[in-house]
């Protein structure tokens, strides 16, 4: 989920792309030491034992606007959309009245498993059980998950075995991530150059324009999206008295408040039953409960 600190950092990290092309602050772009930053200056950037302004380090400050966030209208109904998919690593098969749960190895376990039953004693139709994996699962311990709902089933390690049952048939699904845009917003952010001399702050202020001049659209750490426009840059000399001299550049930043979530895999008609068992007419879209 986009928020105004992944944001920020997202910025930063642009910046510090551009503007120090060996990945080393002390050799940017402007030929002094330079210092990017969420938050403006701090009294140890001015009086510190190290980087400091007055000792020809440069700094870029980025921060947001509180009194500019305003909503913008997001995709009618804020309708989930598919956004990847992981393959499974927990899986099960069958034959004739058994079935074996596998579980790659140096892997977590993700994946839905479960069986279809038919024949089983006490129930009319089909039955199924079904497991989401989790942390700690094991083969065995699935295993065993699915066999506590079946009447007479027995567990052997990760193998299944369910006595009189006419037909077992093996279900398996990936595990499918799904977002939403919950909310559209847009935000002033003001990134700020520092340095300790008027030649200083044009070349690092064009510098900073530069490195933004062709970006619309960044990603933050989360994936998200968001697009990125500039609006205004002005100096400011107010505080020259003291060798601080700062350009503020205004980007305006539109962004979702995008969710993303594990879809329920639908398998033979419903899933998470709290007694694990579904009986009755396995179709899709009938109900769990037949």
């Amino acid at each position: 989920m986009a928020d105004i600190s992944t944001i920020s950092t997202a910025i930063a990290t642009a910046l510090a792309t551009a503007l120090c092309p060996d990945g080393t602050p002390g050799s940017a772009c402007t030929g002094r030491p330079l210092v990017i930053r969420r938050g403006g200056l701090t009294q140890a950037d001015l009086a510190g034992v190290a980087n400091t302004l007055q000792a020809g380090c440069d700094f870029i400050g980025i921060m947001d606007e509180a009194a500019s966030w305003a909503r913008v209208d997001e995709p009618l109904g804020r309708p989930w959309r598919l956004a990847g998919t992981q393959p499974a690593s927990l899986t099960i098969s069958t034959q004739a009245n058994t079935a074996t749960v596998t579980l790659a190895p140096d892997v977590a376990p993700a994946g839905t498993v479960g069986l279809i039953v038919s024949g089983l004693a006490g129930c009319t139709g089909n039955a199924c059980t079904l497991h989401v994996a989790g942390v700690g699962d094991t083969a065995q311990s699935v295993a065993m998950a699915l066999a506590t709902p079946l009447p007479g089933a027995v567990v052997e390690g990760s193998v299944i075995t369910i006595p009189g049952a006419c037909d077992v048939q093996a279900l398996n699904a990936d595990v499918v991530n799904a977002r939403c845009i919950a909310r559209r917003q847009q935000q002033m952010f003001v990134l700020t150059a520092w340095s300790a001399t008027p030649a200083g702050r044009d070349a690092l202020g064009c510098a900073l324009s530069d490195a933004l001049a062709l970006t619309d659209w960044l990603t933050d750490a989360h994936g998200s999206t968001f697009r990125i426009e500039a609006r205004a840059a002005f100096n400011d000399d107010t505080a020259m008295n003291r060798g601080m001299f700062s350009r503020p550049a205004h980007f305006l930043v539109t962004y979702d408040t995008d969710l993303t979530r594990p879809v329920p895999v639908m398998l033979a008609g419903g899933i998470g039953l709290p007694d694990g068992l579904v009986t009755g007419d396995l179709l899709l879209g009938a109900s769990a409960t037949g």
